[in-house]
């Protein structure tokens, strides 16, 4: 794809999978020509199930994700602004991803095109809304030692991360502090009575009804373990 914030590519790769699986991991990378991006993994475990042994014949279910966004975390763009020793991971993007199982092979198919419909069906769900994430930082202990200053950052995604231009500047990280030794093996930032607070406000899809839903099922799960129990 040509040099793009928000690349689309609207395609469709056929695989072959034998189940039951030898290994439990799909992998998936973001590459720039032959450099790693970023990486994301989905667990065959969590996305699938072999169904239970009962009388009743409870059925399992195979592989299936989505369609939902799939988070990607990678080095950070610019390691000589952390530590040249610990470069540290980032939020390096997400991709609206979906994955669906067939019985069957694939008859010599390997890549195809998304139809228009399908396309324009996930994104009627799509709808964005604006949240906001606050932190209070209360203390910060057995911090390393050394001359540098110190400081912490709060970051959902892009947004709050300084070293990332593409999102507006956000007050999202303390001030800088000179870790202090307290006497016995560690050190500490000398915050006391003044507590720093950073906090981030960030776009995203509202996946609100994703979320009632999965709130409802808990909480009948656990009015069923109460009262059974």
């Amino acid at each position: 794809m040509p040099p793009d914030a928000n690349p689309a590519w609207n395609e469709v790769f056929f695989f072959p999978l034998r189940l039951p699986p030898i290994c439990d991991e799909i992998q998936l990378a973001i590459l720039s020509g032959t450099k790693v991006l970023g990486t994301a993994t989905l667990r065959l475990s969590q996305i699938s199930s072999a169904g239970a042994e009962l009388e009743e014949g409870t059925p399992g279910f195979l592989p299936c994700f989505g369609p939902s966004f799939l988070p990607f975390y990678g080095p950070r763009p610019h390691p000589a602004r952390t530590s040249s020793t610990d470069p540290g991971v980032a939020y390096r993007g997400r991709v609206l991803l979906e994955l669906s199982t067939h019985m069957g092979p694939p008859n010599g198919r390997q890549k195809g095109t998304i139809a228009p419909e399908d396309i324009a069906r996930v994104q009627r769900h799509l709808p964005r809304r604006r949240f906001g994430l606050c932190g209070v930082f209360y203390s910060a202990t057995m911090v390393p030692s050394g001359p540098e200053l110190l400081r912490l950052e709060l970051s959902h995604g892009n947004y709050g991360d300084r070293s990332d231009a593409t999102c507006k500047p956000a007050p999202s990280v303390t001030p800088h502090g000179c870790p202090l030794f307290d006497g016995n093996h560690y050190h500490y930032l000398p915050w006391y009575g003044d507590k720093p607070v950073a906090a981030v406000t960030s776009s995203w899809e509202d996946a609100g009804h994703r979320w009632d839903i999965l709130n409802l099922l808990r909480a009948t799960c656990r009015r069923l373990v109460s009262t059974h129990g």
